[in-house]
């Protein structure tokens, strides 16, 4: 017999809640079988069984459960069952084919009077307490509402950031010609999504041995730590909620799986199930604000990272061509704000520098 046992997902929650159970009461499981969903306040999490033999639960969907919580246990087909302690469950399925509403869910449904008909709006088989937030928002604006357990994180994220790096600011213009020709090229060779921000990912991330003060973290007024590999956090913001997934190694991705990570997180994003290790362990950042006409972003420093990045959305500029004459040419600005008591302006300089000359050679990025 083994016990699974909810996992200590990330420090900042105390307990998660048991979205669904992805295998029946007494069905069969193998190592590593996805047997549970969990939801933190940050992300969807599958556990997975480490033993074979038949699955018997202890604990119903919708239910709270704390770290080190046993859920569920795999034993012997045949085992006589366990009387397992009563555990408030999840509402039923409504007899009309509506969703399965989840303990927390519920409990924010009633508190906020929503009218349950407005669930059929979500389009989901189990509502989540993050559905029921999201569905909150699209209220009547002028109604007073909290803010929803994701954008909580981030708020606290933010005033961490602007209260205890002193950040400074540089920006610079990149000629995306080149670049928009090697994406078009990529597209067709790939047959894959992909855009600027997959160029940036790998221009930063191949920076890491040249420059990695920008890769490090401050410890103390005289001394940093140095990142071993570049582990670049992304924006990724599909109107669920900011998430910034990490693309672990980036330096190590050929360009063709770089891209698959990429779109991978932009699916994550969609069905908003990121798992705490997607978005984990980032020592530098890149922020997409590549939406059209946008020309201006500052990033904002996520705490133990010494800068992030800001990628603006392309733009057309009339210039003086070699004929005395003029030309449009395609322009995208990247923004550096960085850590002022780690690096100076003209290392900022350098490293936009470096990244310009990257993005206007972008064969050399896709290699």
């Amino acid at each position: 017999m083994t016990d699974i046992r909810v996992p200590k997902l990330n420090n900042n929650d105390t307990n998660y809640v048991l979205v669904a159970w992805l295998v029946d009461e007494e069905a069969p499981v193998k190592p590593d079988d996805p047997v549970a969903e969990i939801e933190t306040s940050k992300a969807i999490e599958e556990l997975v069984c480490e033993e074979e033999g038949v699955l018997r639960r202890l604990v119903p969907a919708g239910a709270h459960c704390a770290p080190g919580e046993v859920i569920a246990r795999v034993v012997e087909a045949g085992t006589p069952p366990e009387q397992a302690p009563a555990r408030a469950a999840a509402r039923p399925q409504a007899e009309d084919g509506g969703p399965v509403i989840t303990a927390p869910a519920q409990k924010l449904i009633d508190e906020l009077g929503l009218d349950p008909a407005r669930l059929r709006d979500l389009q989901t088989k189990i509502v989540r307490r993050a559905d029921v937030e999201r569905l909150a928002a699209q209220a009547d604006p002028a109604e007073t509402r909290e803010l929803p357990v994701g954008q909580q994180a981030v708020a606290r994220t933010v005033t961490l950031s602007h209260a205890a790096i002193p950040a400074a600011y540089t920006l610079i213009a990149v000629d995306a010609g080149p670049a928009t020709e090697e994406i078009t090229r990529q597209t067709q060779e790939l047959g894959k999504l992909l855009g600027m921000p997959e160029l940036l990912v790998a221009a930063v991330a191949r920076l890491h041995r040249k420059r990695p003060m920008f890769f490090a973290e401050l410890v103390d007024e005289r001394t940093v730590r140095i990142a071993e590999r570049p582990h670049v956090g992304v924006t990724v913001d599909v109107g669920k909620g900011l998430n910034v997934p990490v693309v672990k190694d980036a330096d190590g991705l050929s360009f063709p799986a770089l891209v698959d990570v990429l779109n991978r997180y932009r699916r994550s994003a969609i069905r908003g199930r990121f798992r705490e290790a997607d978005l984990a362990g980032a020592n530098i950042g890149v922020t997409l604000h590549n939406a059209p006409d946008i020309v201006h972003a500052i990033p904002m420093i996520f705490p133990g990272q010494v800068c992030s990045l800001a990628l603006s959305g392309t733009r057309r500029e009339v210039v003086p061509d070699e004929n005395g004459g003029t030309r449009v040419r395609a322009m995208v600005n990247v923004g550096l704000a960085y850590d002022h008591r780690v690096v100076n302006g003209k290392d900022a300089v350098d490293f936009l520098q470096d990244v310009k000359e990257a993005l206007e050679h972008p064969e050399e990025l896709t290699r």
